[in-house]
Parts: C-alpha cells; structure tokens; sequence
C-alpha cells in the first residue's frame, strides 16, 4: 500500500477525517484531501508527516518516510 492508501486507511481506524487532520497539522482543511486525490503535495513534508505519524500512532515510514540511511558495517 502507498503512503495515501495508508492515511486513508489509518484515519478511518482512528474516526479522523482528513479534514480534521489537516487541522491537526496546521494545514488548511482540504490540504489532506487533496494530497490523496490529486497527489498534490507529492510527498508530505518530514514535519507533517511526522505529527501524522504520532497523531495516528503509526510508523511514519508508512506514511512516505524513508528508511533511515545506515553505514555498512
């Protein structure tokens, strides 16, 4: 599942809208919306993503984060 597909999927669990969220990040009411509709923003910014992530108790990886870069034994 993409990151879209999970928000959506991980509001319904929890009874949050995407507009409720949205306001949660301090983003406009429709921001949410229009990023699983219109694919706008492309990615969520690291800090909205994070809040999204402890705000639904996820790991923000889930989300769209990428896994953390770690440097060959």
């Amino acid at each position: 599942m993409d990151a879209r597909q999970n928000l959506l999927r991980f509001a319904a669990d929890r009874g949050e809208s995407l507009t409720s969220l949205s306001c949660k990040i301090g983003r406009n009411v429709a921001y949410l919306q229009q990023f699983v509709t219109r694919g706008s923003p492309r990615r969520l910014p690291e800090e909205e993503r994070r809040m999204l992530a402890i705000t639904l108790n996820v790991d923000e990886r889930l989300l769209g984060a990428r896994d953390p870069w770690t440097p060959a034994p």
